[in-house]
C-alpha cells in the first residue's frame, strides 16, 4: 500500500473512482472509504457530490387532469453519502429521481476538464459580449459576483473576471462591486535580488565538497528562522554531528544583531572558562 505522504497532492485515479463506487455500493462512510484510498475524507465528499450521474424518471406520475404531478427529492439524498449507490430500493419500485456515483463516468468527465484546463477555454468577441451581458444584468439586480458566476456559464472562472474588471474590459465598473471599493490592494512585497556572482561557491553542495575535502567531522550550521517580516527571528545553532541544536533571540535580522549576539555569547562562555571554538570539542 502506497505511503500516505506519496499520494498527497495526487490526482485520483480511475482504480480510486472504482474503489468509491465498489465502497458506496456497500453502504461505507466517507472516513472509511478516504482510509482505503489514502485520502482526506473530504476529498471522497467532493469527489461523490461532484460526479453525481442523475438519472431522469422513467415514468411521469400525472393528475387526474393529466397535468404532471411536482416530483420531490429523496429525502434521504440531503446526508451523506447524498447517492442513491447504498439503498437497497434503487433497483426496485422508487419513485424518487435517483442519483448515482458511477466511476466511469466520473473518470470521463474529470478527463475532460482537465483537458479544457490545459488548453485553455476559447472565447471570441461575441462570447466574451454575452459574458459581459449576463455580469453586468446580474450586479444590476444586487447580485454576488460568486452566484451570477455559479447561476450561468461565462466561460470563465471568478478570478478572470476580477482581473477583465481591473483592466477595464467589462462594461461594469469597480463602483458595482461593494467588496473591491471596499477592500484596499495587497502591498507586493519583493524579496531583495542576490546577484548570481555572489552565490559562487556558496551553495550547500559547496559547503559539503568543502569538508569532504579537508576531512572535517564535525561542524555547527547557522540559520534564522523569521517570524513576521521586519520583526524579530531566532538565530539557530545547529549541531549536525550530534543532533543538538539550540537558538538565540535576534531583535532584527541584521548583521550588527547578529555580531552583537555572538560576541555576548562568547563572553558568557569565557565566564564559565570555555573558548567559543572549544564547544564543538566538547559535544563531539
Amino acid at each position: 500500500m502506497p505511503d500516505l505522504k506519496t499520494m498527497k497532492h495526487k490526482h485520483l485515479t480511475l482504480d480510486d473512482r472504482q474503489e468509491i463506487h465498489e465502497c458506496l455500493d456497500k453502504g461505507m462512510s466517507f472516513k472509511a472509504i478516504a482510509k482505503r484510498i489514502r485520502k482526506d475524507p473530504t476529498t471522497v465528499s467532493k469527489e461523490v457530490k461532484k460526479h453525481l450521474a442523475i438519472q431522469p424518471l422513467s415514468v411521469r406520475r400525472t393528475k387526474i387532469d393529466g397535468s404532471p404531478i411536482e416530483e420531490k427529492g429523496c429525502p434521504l439524498l440531503v446526508k451523506t453519502p447524498f447517492v442513491c449507490n447504498p439503498c437497497k430500493k434503487r433497483r426496485g419500485n422508487c419513485a424518487f429521481q435517483k442519483q448515482l456515483y458511477i466511476a466511469k463516468n466520473a473518470q470521463a468527465e474529470y478527463e475532460r476538464l482537465l483537458r479544457q484546463a490545459r488548453e485553455g477555454i476559447p472565447l471570441n468577441k461575441e462570447d466574451f459580449w454575452q459574458a459581459d451581458t449576463i455580469i453586468a444584468e446580474g450586479i444590476k439586480k444586487g447580485q454576488r459576483l460568486y452566484h451570477i458566476m455559479e447561476s450561468n456559464n461565462v466561460g470563465f472562472s471568478k478570478s478572470s473576471a476580477y482581473r477583465h474588471l481591473h483592466r477595464g474590459y467589462l462594461s461594469v465598473s469597480k463602483l458595482d462591486f461593494p467588496r473591491v471599493v471596499k477592500f484596499k490592494a495587497r502591498k507586493q512585497h519583493r524579496s531583495d535580488s542576490v546577484p548570481k556572482a555572489v552565490k559562487e561557491g556558496r551553495a550547500y553542495n559547496d559547503f559539503l565538497a568543502f569538508i569532504e575535502e579537508h576531512g572535517i567531522k564535525s561542524w555547527v550550521e547557522m540559520d534564522t528562522v523569521i517570524g513576521s517580516v521586519g520583526g524579530k527571528v531566532v538565530m539557530t545553532f545547529d549541531f549536525t554531528f550530534c543532533n543538538f541544536m539550540f537558538g538565540v533571540l535576534l531583535n532584527d535580522k541584521t548583521a550588527a544583531e547578529v555580531t552583537l549576539k555572538v560576541r555576548a555569547l562568547k563572553e558568557t562562555l569565557h565566564t564559565g572558562g570555555i573558548r567559543f571554538g572549544d564547544v564543538i570539542l566538547l559535544l563531539d
